[in-house]
């Protein structure tokens, strides 16, 4: 991610209203590591992560993954998710944590990554999904 992208990364997040960045629930770009898809030489989706813990074992935390609507059933989304859990297992972490607000999201990780419920935490404020309260709690193992 260059300092330029900001811009077209939250107009990528608005459509899927997750432009609260930064919150008291998503900190800004500054944090983590950030990843942008371009097509045609803009901005067509993003994703990040962060570690968390101790650097002799972290554990991966996403931060928001999307897609532009005209962009969606590429294989960017996937492509976006592969790196980042790549890029997550090199740094050491053995398991990786998401929140997700989307039935269809949800489905996605667990079926093509492997990921489990392990819970679910409240929002402090409209993001995502606007008549969702609650995030669900994912997670998988990046071994």
């Amino acid at each position: 991610m260059l300092p330029h992208d900001r811009e077209a990364m939250l107009d990528v997040l608005a459509t899927v209203n997750m432009t609260r960045v930064p919150s008291p629930e998503m900190p800004d770009f500054g944090v983590g590591h950030w990843y942008v898809a371009e097509a045609e030489g803009r901005v067509v989706g993003l994703a990040g992560f962060r570690l968390l813990g101790p650097a002799d074992e972290p554990v991966g935390k996403t931060m928001l993954l999307a897609v532009e609507p005209g962009q969606r059933a590429q294989g960017i989304g996937r492509a976006l998710q592969e790196l980042r859990m790549r890029l997550m297992r090199d740094a050491g972490a053995v398991r990786v944590v998401t929140n997700a607000d989307r039935p269809e999201a949800i489905a996605w990780y667990e079926r093509h990554f492997g990921y489990h419920r392990v819970g679910e935490v409240r929002k402090l404020h409209e993001f995502g999904l606007p008549d969702v309260d609650r995030w669900t709690t994912l997670e998988a193992s990046l071994r």
